[in-house]
């Protein structure tokens, strides 16, 4: 069963932009340019390269953070971007954690790299708007993709392809395809929890996967 409609997470993401232009714009170029700062500061051997990666984890954090609050029928801000501090070092050590799992299983042929990529994808939206622990984030989003892996393949050619057609047009079309595709998958994100919670196993597995249901923690 389809558990999401890919042209829904397209529009969700096209209509809130479009609502919100100027913050979605805004942030697209302060993530753009603190990304750029990073990269210039690779010139320090290894200062740099930790500062750009850090960076990026905490915009990371705070994408995530914001395109929720939109798919939960809030608004987020620019304050959020570098909000969340307390669930960092979780996050952190799961991004590791991730990309040692994809690396692995890009040197098994490429094609399991591709699955697990998927898999373990929302590890960052666990974290953020369940606070859960770093392993239990890779679970909850193995568990929460179960099913859904190939609808959620084709997802990532249409942001891809979505996000070819903004360079194209001279790079400045990303300044709306990039927040755009980030939207489609916390609107995923949270379809897929409204779908799998229920008869998701145990009562201990439903809770970890659904939506929290207070307001504050969902938009805190």
């Amino acid at each position: 069963m389809k558990r999401f409609s890919i042209d829904e997470a397209v529009k969700f993401g096209w209509e809130t932009v479009k609502a919100n232009l100027g913050l979605m714009v805004g942030l697209t170029i302060v993530v753009w340019a603190v990304s750029g700062a990073g990269q210039a500061l690779r010139f320090l051997p290894v200062l740099g390269s930790i500062g750009s990666w850090l960076l990026a984890t905490i915009m990371s954090m705070g994408i995530i953070r914001i395109v929720l609050k939109f798919a939960d029928g809030g608004k987020g801000d620019f304050n959020d971007l570098f909000a969340g501090f307390e669930v960092f070092l979780d996050y952190l050590g799961a991004s590791v954690l991730y990309g040692l799992i994809v690396l692995g299983g890009l040197c098994l042929l490429i094609v399991p790299g591709v699955i697990w990529a998927i898999k373990y994808g929302f590890y960052g939206y666990f974290i953020v708007d369940r606070k859960l622990g770093a392993v239990e984030a890779i679970k909850a989003s193995s568990s929460l993709t179960r099913g859904a892996k190939g609808d959620l393949f084709v997802l990532g050619l249409a942001l891809l392809g979505i996000n070819l057609l903004g360079a194209l047009c001279l790079g400045i079309g990303m300044l709306v395809t990039q927040p755009l595709t980030t939207l489609a998958m916390g609107f995923v994100f949270r379809r897929l929890q409204t779908s799998t919670a229920s008869g998701a196993g145990t009562p201990e597995i439903e809770k970890r996967l659904a939506p929290p249901q207070d307001p504050l923690i969902r938009n805190g």
